[in-house]
Formats: C-alpha cells, sequence, structure tokens
C-alpha cells in the first residue's frame, strides 16, 4: 500500500475510491473495501481511500469525551492488510472544514483523486456542516464523469456496525461486543512505568502502562482478561483498570497488568493489550486476603478467555 500525504504524489489507474475516517477499519469499512477492490478488477483499476488527520471531533471539540478507537500508524497497519492500493491522508483543518458539498468533490474526488468510481457508505456526510449527500454525489458524479455507488448498512447480529457503536462498546467495558465489531480484540500500546508497587507486595505483581497516545479509548473501569505483546513475546494477562479502592483510595485511574508466568524486568519497554473479556467491575475489599482471593479467582478465570 502506498501512503501518500497529498495529492502531488499520488496516480493510480482508473482509481477506486472511497473516502472517510475508517476509524477502526471495522467489519462494516471491510465491506466497503472489498467491494473497492471487487470493482478495481472490473475496471483494471487501483483501489483507493481518502482519509484525514485529525479526526475532525478533534478539531470542533463538540464532545470533549470523544476517543479514537486506532491511531493513524494502527489504522495504516490494518489497512495495508486489506490489500488497498493507495491511502491518501489530508489534513482536516479549519479552512478545509469549511468546503461546500461541492467545492468538496471537485477538490478531492475530480482534480485530487481523479476518481474513476467512488464507493461510499450509506450514511456518508461530507463539506461544510455535513450537508453533502448521496444525491449531490451523484449529480456531481454526472458533471465530473465519474461513477457512484453506495454501500447499504453492514449489518452484525441485526445491528448496524459502525465506530460510534464500537465506542460505546467500549466505555461500557463490553470489549466483546467492541471485538466482533472491529473483527479484531481492541487494544491499547504504552510504555511500562514505576507504579506504587502495590500488586506485588500482595503477591501478583503488576506492570504499570502510560499510554502512548491519550486520545485511544481506554475501556470502563474494571478487570479483563487479555493477551500482551511485549519484548517480541505474546503472553496471557490480567489487566485492572481502576483506583485500587482497596489499598489505596483516592488514586488516579491506572492501567496495571499481570503477566501469567512471567518474570522479566520490562520497565521502559513497551507494551500492547488486547482486550479480551470484561471479568468484573471495580470493586472495594474488605482485607487484603479478600483481595488477594479474588485476584487469584480473576487468573483462573482469564484463562478461560485467553
Amino acid at each position: 500500500m502506498k501512503i501518500h500525504h497529498n495529492f502531488d504524489t499520488f496516480h493510480a489507474h482508473n482509481p477506486i475510491v472511497t473516502i472517510g475516517m475508517f476509524d477502526g477499519v471495522h467489519a462494516g469499512h471491510r465491506s466497503i473495501l472489498a467491494q473497492l477492490q471487487h470493482l478495481k478488477k472490473l475496471h483494471n483499476g487501483e483501489s483507493v481511500l481518502i482519509t484525514f488527520d485529525p479526526h475532525p471531533q478533534m478539531l470542533f471539540r463538540t464532545n470533549p469525551n470523544f476517543g479514537i478507537l486506532t491511531t493513524m500508524d494502527e489504522k495504516l497497519g490494518l489497512l495495508a492488510k486489506t490489500g488497498l492500493d493507495h491511502c491518501i491522508i489530508v489534513p482536516f483543518t479549519q479552512e478545509f472544514s469549511q468546503l461546500s458539498g461541492e467545492e468538496y468533490i471537485e477538490t478531492i474526488l475530480y482534480k485530487g483523486a481523479q476518481a474513476h468510481t467512488v464507493v461510499i457508505g450509506y450514511d456518508h456526510n461530507y463539506g461544510k456542516n455535513a450537508s453533502g449527500n448521496f444525491a449531490l454525489m451523484q449529480k456531481m458524479g454526472v458533471k465530473y464523469n465519474f461513477a457512484v455507488e453506495e454501500i447499504p448498512a453492514f449489518d452484525l447480529y441485526e445491528m448496524h456496525v459502525s465506530s460510534t457503536k464500537i465506542r460505546k462498546a467500549l466505555y461500557e467495558g463490553n470489549v466483546e461486543q467492541a471485538r466482533e465489531f472491529l473483527t479484531y480484540p481492541y487494544s491499547l500500546s504504552g510504555t511500562v512505568v514505576q507504579g506504587k508497587q502495590i500488586g506485588r507486595t500482595i503477591g501478583f505483581p503488576t506492570a504499570n502502562i502510560a499510554i502512548e497516545n491519550t486520545l485511544k479509548i481506554i475501556p470502563a473501569i474494571g478487570v479483563y482478561a487479555a493477551r500482551v505483546e511485549i519484548a517480541n513475546q505474546h503472553c496471557n494477562a490480567v489487566v485492572n483498570i481502576g483506583t485500587n479502592p482497596t489499598i489505596a483510595a483516592g488514586l488516579a485511574q491506572t492501567i496495571e497488568v499481570h503477566i501469567l508466568d512471567f518474570n522479566t524486568d520490562i520497565y521502559g519497554k513497551n507494551l500492547r493489550v488486547h482486550f479480551e473479556k470484561r471479568l468484573r467491575g471495580q470493586q472495594k475489599f474488605a482485607s487484603l486476603g479478600e483481595l488477594q482471593r479474588t485476584i487469584q479467582y480473576d487468573i483462573e478465570n482469564a484463562k478461560k478467555f485467553v
């Protein structure tokens, strides 16, 4: 997959183009990308995704709690596995956001990508105040001589798959539903940093994670079964997202990873957590003994899912 940061470096034969954030590169996005692959073979063309950086929510801040599912590097890695030929990353600026629907199509699809065919999702809106829609795209396609195809909502278990629904699932701790919609486990990466070493004192040492990209969604407070990548190893783990109410009430929220059957110094190393299942919510225990017994139960329970 060729990555372009402007249209100057872009050239493709019969570009089959789709456009959007593609945050998460979820099951719905993959149905659009599959259609791109079908059409590129049909028209002897090349498949092209036009995406934006940063996410428009980062510019407008209409939702202060908004988080992203994938960083740009994560998104590009996922897209590369789909067989996509080109990804064009357009800077999303205040000036760009003011383009009308017509200007958007002329600038991006006609002059920029020189599209042969445009494939868009059923609910795709674009241009200032999201005024552009499928009907306008069809009308402008006639003017600029490109075809337009619309992809219907992708249903999974009778639910429309969307990045919004995946974010909601994660905020609720439903990492299993997020995985079904994404088609892979949601993950976070970060650096292992020095913590309070509380887990070590009760027999369950943990790696405290400083998240690499603070715009990424952190799943709801609770205890999770997970798989981790660390120092070229893949291990099973129990992850606690919370504030340690039993031992140190009042602490800020932390992400602590207890890696099963692992005893290596990993301070300063990068660790990626793949969330498999939420085991329980955060609890405050009456004694350390009760906490220790529950953690041991969490470990045995986690082994069923990792």
